[in-house]
């Protein structure tokens, strides 16, 4: 029998059939794997990603919400946190900026301007007079070139001057947020400030006539009556999603110079507390990526949502400890050497956060405030104050300073009566 001679293949063939094989697998692997995804809907990807990890920069923006979540109405800026988060990072040094930047590190700050009656922003820095020789020039030039800071000298006598500027820059929404005893107190040294505030108004408002009662179901199992108002409509500047596990709806606000804002609100068919527990920033945004524009829809979309107005008070300096930022409220190991000469140094002894929105047929108006607490870390010694106290019989005497000319003389055994 004659031997068949062994096919001989050249390598640039046996590199061409390589090639066709990783091809062909490549598109086995896509198939499949876009017909899994297309199994599973948005709402339940984001619920497969395990529980939630503080610290991740993309879901800065629902830490706090995470840490305070007590089935109560929350409102809160991360904007105004983030930038006075960055007034405190900019004097920090050592193991205190270390552990700031871990937070901060990867934040965008999106600088915004002044839109008369609708936007409000701004940095604010008030330094108590008697320190301001100990404040660095560095420090100062590096807010205000940076962050736009208004620099402010104080007496500190009360807080009116500060919660004046508050409220100035939150449109009059937020007012009295620093209590007096605060900026009374002789080591309260620095105040550092963010204010913000929005009185925008729908792209596609509601109609005010469809404005009615319904009923709406509360987190205990009880029902309300809910204010709850009413559109009907195609328009572009809304969207929506809705499956089995999430109903949501976009709606823009008016374009403001270059400003474009918008509204979202995702409702859970299930539990609201769970569902705050497991989401993150990409799991909001895929619903947000997979959402259709009502002028899409192929018919009218009706939405209605119910009116809210309510304020809120972050727990702020709880939750940023919680986040790693310990240092910068221990009077011990606080390092703001690169804000101040004082051989004492500072710490930041409380940090505050006010917030409130109000959302009507009309638009939406919100305000936020981030303040910064700064103490010295020891006081400086004082003496017991003199006290002089007329409490007895005495005399007095009128007499000329120039030239010690006596013009009147008296003792007094008996004051008047404060009846009288």
């Amino acid at each position: 029998m004659e031997k068949k001679e062994p096919i001989k293949i050249s390598l640039k063939t046996s590199i061409i059939l390589i090639l066709i094989f990783i091809g062909i697998i490549g598109i086995m692997y896509g198939f499949i794997s876009y017909n899994n995804q297309g199994q599973n809907n948005v709402s339940g990807v984001g619920n497969q990603g395990g529980d939630y990890v503080p610290g991740s920069s993309d879901d800065f923006s629902l830490e706090f919400l995470k840490m305070e979540n007590n089935k109560k109405n929350t409102i809160y800026s991360p904007l105004s946190i983030k930038y006075a988060l960055n007034l405190l990072n900019e004097g920090a040094n050592g193991n205190t900026k270390t552990q700031i930047e871990k937070v901060i590190k990867n934040l965008k700050l999106t600088p915004y301007k002044n839109i008369d009656n609708v936007l409000s922003f701004a940095n604010g820095v008030y330094i108590r007079d008697s320190y301001s020789k100990d404040v660095k020039s560095d420090y100062i030039n590096s807010v205000k070139n940076k962050y736009n800071a208004e620099i402010k000298y104080d007496q500190f006598k009360n807080a009116s001057n500060i919660n004046k500027w508050i409220e100035e820059k939150t449109f009059g929404k937020i007012k009295n947020m620093i209590s007096d005893n605060i900026v009374t107190n002789p080591n309260t040294k620095m105040i550092l400030l963010n204010a913000l505030a929005i009185d925008m108004e729908w792209e596609t408002p509601f109609e005010r006539e469809g404005t009615s009662s319904k009923e709406f179901n509360l987190a205990d199992g009880n029902k309300m009556n809910a204010a709850t108002v009413f559109l009907e409509t195609t328009s572009k500047s809304i969207s929506y999603y809705k499956d089995s596990d999430i109903t949501s709806i976009q709606m823009d606000l008016k374009k403001y110079d270059n400003t474009e804002l918008e509204f979202i609100a995702i409702m859970p068919e299930k539990n609201l507390d769970d569902y705050v527990k497991k989401t993150t920033i990409k799991d909001i945004n895929k619903i947000l990526e997979n959402s259709k524009k009502a002028s899409d829809a192929g018919t009218k979309v009706i939405i209605r949502i119910p009116r809210f107005s309510f304020n809120y008070e972050l727990k702020l300096k709880e939750d940023l400890v919680k986040l790693g930022i310990e240092d910068a409220f221990d009077r011990q190991k606080a390092d703001f050497t690169n804000m101040t000469d004082d051989i004492q140094g500072l710490y930041v002894s409380d940090a505050l956060h006010n917030a409130n929105i109000d959302f009507s047929e009309k638009g939406i108006k919100a305000a936020a405030a981030t303040a910064m607490v700064m103490l010295a870390k020891a006081s400086r010694p004082t003496k017991e104050p003199i006290r002089i106290e007329i409490d007895k019989p005495f005399l007095c005497m009128i007499k000329d300073k120039n030239t010690d000319e006596v013009w009147f003389v008296g003792t007094v055994y008996e004051p008047s009566l404060w009846e009288e």
